[in-house]
């Protein structure tokens, strides 16, 4: 990271999901997996969903 202000490597989120009545041990929701990126000074960074929320 030389002028790098930010640096985020193999970035990874889960949620846990609540289980069912018949569904046994916590189930996850993948969200985010292996994103990696630099954000330098001065850039701008936006994060937008499927549908444009963000």
């Amino acid at each position: 990271m030389k002028d790098g202000l930010l640096a985020v490597e193999d970035l990874a989120v889960r949620y846990r999901l609540p289980g069912g009545l018949l569904r046994r041990g916590p189930r996850a929701l993948q969200a985010v997996d292996g994103v990696s990126f630099t954000l330098a000074p001065g850039e701008t960074l936006g994060v937008v969903g499927e549908t444009g929320c963000g």
